[in-house]
Parts: structure tokens; sequence; C-alpha cells
């Protein structure tokens, strides 16, 4: 298992699947490719400590399932990236949001202890950006999807 798996898999678990693995965000309305951003940030940088109130705030906003959290493996980091938001005047808002790793970090917090993540850098966060109110949407590492394909 590397480091930068999300879990121990229990074959029992519906949350420990194996495949592909994306994160949607803002009512699906963002679509984060986390196979890409593993391998991203598996180029030797260092994970960063996440203060426990960033972390309850990037949870409000996700689901947590209880029967995965007791056997999740909090000791791989999880991963952040930059979100762009376009506002109606033109301009865009500007945010992070926890793409992997919300269960780790919601055990840590259930633990009482530090929970680190490794951060995208701009430029990452798009490249690993397969949706988005800004993009044409893009299947994995960067192929045209479906409707992309459609609609060329």
């Amino acid at each position: 298992m590397s480091a930068t798996e999300s879990s121990k898999k229990q074959s029992d678990c519906p949350h420990c699947k194996s495949g592909p693995e994306t994160y949607r965000y803002l009512k699906k309305h963002y679509l984060f490719d986390v196979d890409l951003a593993r391998e991203i940030v598996s180029d030797g940088r260092e994970p960063e400590e996440i203060d426990d109130d960033s972390i309850r705030l990037a949870l409000e906003s996700t689901r947590i399932h209880d029967d995965h959290l007791l056997h999740v493996n909090v000791r791989y980091p999880g991963i952040i990236a930059h979100v762009f938001f376009p506002m109606p005047d033109g301009t865009a808002a500007h945010g992070h949001a926890l793409i992997d790793g919300n269960h780790r970090a919601a055990r840590c917090l259930q633990l009482g202890r530090p929970f680190f993540a490794y951060i995208l850098t701009e430029d990452e966060s798009r490249q690993i950006l397969l949706r988005s109110p800004e993009a044409s949407p893009r299947s994995p590492h960067g192929c045209p999807s479906e409707t992309e394909s459609a609609t060329v």
C-alpha cells in the first residue's frame, strides 16, 4: 500500500471500493481525479498539518459514513486542491477543498490526533479537475469525456 492510499480495504465495507477514484464537490459542479492527485503528491513533498477548525469546515460539506470511520488508516495524509468559482461579475472566488481523506480527517478529530494533507498547487489543482462550472468536462487523465467528444 502506498503512502497516499486512503485506507485499509475492508471487504465488507461498501465504501472501501477499488478502481478509479474521483471526488465530487459543491453538488457535483466539480469533479476531481483523485488517482491523478495521488500520483502528483507522490513527488516527495511533505504533508502539512491541518488545523481542527479547517477540518471541521471541510467536513460540513461532505458525507461521512460512520461505519467506514472505524477502520480508516489515519497515517495516510489527505489531499487539498484549490477551487475557483466564477462569480456573476466575472471574477473568480478562490477556496480549497479536501478531495481525499475526509474520513481520515473525521477520524483524527475523533481520536484527538493531528491530520496532515498534501496541498496541490493551483496548476496541479487545474490538472486534476475533470469538471467545473468554468471548464469543459474531461475523463480521468485529460482525455475528452463522452459529453465533450459528442459536441466536438
